[in-house]
């Protein structure tokens, strides 16, 4: 008897880990859906993707225990892109996080009465609000939340009151390209709420000159990103030019109406601040982190726009200990002085690298900003893991 008990033990041990430790299956593919938002005396469109890739089991014991098991990821997309660009990436972030939850928000670039929130510190306040809307309709409150304005904002005509049933969750911002820029935006602005931040062929590093020089710089970038049509990678990198054309195409083209019918023609112009907010340059002096305890940043190896080379990293294929000090202690000197935890890294890929590589970054995000699930690490691999451009 005592065999057979020892017997039966061990072949449970040996069984997958699907039902005792939630292992979790890639969900439906999500679908974007849209929003209206009014704020600043204005209302814009707005669109999301919110991927839950948490099991029954999983959603149990997070509302038995009142929180989450980790942080929810939220993705700043990079200028022009939509929610569901990139999407191989922003899957396996929610799969294989702690949380198990990724949202994705996008917005039209905010141009309202009020110019203090025009452009990137209006998305602060809006997709903040997009972000708590998606999550109370899940039952989910944002720990440390505080408002930025008393300014009122509506989702759909409603102002978003959380239920004080729900259940609570940090979060962890994550930006790639202008995305970035909101990242560490995010961060600043509520740093209650945020408990870590990851960087991904980031602006906000360089002090362009002009906006005309950074769009000569990412025109290169896309003349470097076409070579991948004739490659595996094509979709890709189609997909990132297609994504960035119909998003500014659709941006500009609602701002006619919009001039119109708020007799304000100042917001023909507003996809052009969108553009002007990616040359934005962003240190402990204007958006310090300094309460964010892992922060997490990410280079493409063959990324001429966004390049580590000018931001003081000499060698790309082995970053030296003392480039990379200065590299932290010129944009984040508050986080070093606190001993946060710092993780540089340059990977493979050009700027699309989260598109092309979507495995390897993920799993680089997660593991810096400690929020990767070890049971679900791994099940999930992209097709790209071998391209070493």
């Amino acid at each position: 008897m005592r065999k057979i008990i020892l017997g039966v033990i061990m072949a449970l041990a040996l069984l997958p880990d699907t039902g005792f430790g939630y292992q979790r299956a890639l969900p439906p593919k999500a679908e974007v859906k849209k929003l209206e938002v009014t704020f600043n005396s204005e209302t814009i469109n707005a669109y999301y993707l919110m991927i839950d890739a948490r099991t029954k089991e999983e959603k149990e014991a997070d509302k038995a225990r009142g929180e989450l098991g980790g942080a929810v990821i939220v993705f700043f997309q990079g200028h022009g892109q939509r929610p569901k660009d990139c999407y191989n990436f922003t899957e396996l972030l929610g799969v294989q996080s702690k949380s198990g939850i990724v949202i994705v928000p996008v917005c039209d670039t905010p141009y309202g009465k009020d110019a203090t929130f025009r452009g990137d510190s209006g998305k602060m306040v809006i997709l903040m609000d997009i972000i708590r809307y998606l999550l109370n309709e899940n039952g989910i409150s944002i720990d440390g939340y505080s408002p930025v304005t008393k300014m009122e904002i509506k989702i759909n005509g409603k102002p978003v009151i959380s239920n004080p049933d729900n259940i609570m969750t940090k979060i962890c911002p994550v930006g790639w390209s202008h995305g970035g820029i909101l990242a560490r935006e995010f961060a600043h602005n509520y740093p209650g709420a945020a408990t870590g931040m990851a960087a991904i062929c980031s602006a906000g590093y360089k002090k362009w000159c002009c906006t005309c020089h950074l769009m000569t710089r990412f025109a290169w970038e896309g003349l470097h990103i076409g070579t991948l049509t004739f490659s595996r990678h094509a979709s890709e990198a189609l997909g990132a030019g297609w994504g960035l054309a119909c998003g500014v195409t659709g941006d500009a083209a609602r701002s006619v109406p919009d001039s119109f019918s708020s007799c304000q023609p100042s917001k023909l112009g507003r996809s052009c601040r969108d553009i002007k907010d990616c040359t934005r340059y962003l240190d402990d002096t204007n958006a310090a982190i300094t309460d964010i305890k892992k922060i997490t940043v990410i280079f493409g190896r063959s990324d001429t726009c966004m390049d580590a080379r000018d931001y003081g990293i000499k060698d790309l294929d082995n970053p030296s200990a003392q480039d990379v000090q200065k590299f932290w202690e010129t944009y984040y000197p508050s986080n070093v002085a606190n001993g946060s935890k710092l993780t540089f890294m340059i990977l493979p890929g050009m700027h699309v690298g989260p598109a092309t590589n979507s495995d390897v970054y993920a799993e680089a995000v997660l593991e810096g900003i400690d929020q990767i699930d070890r049971e679900n690490a791994g099940l999930f691999p992209a097709p790209e893991t071998k391209d070493k451009n």
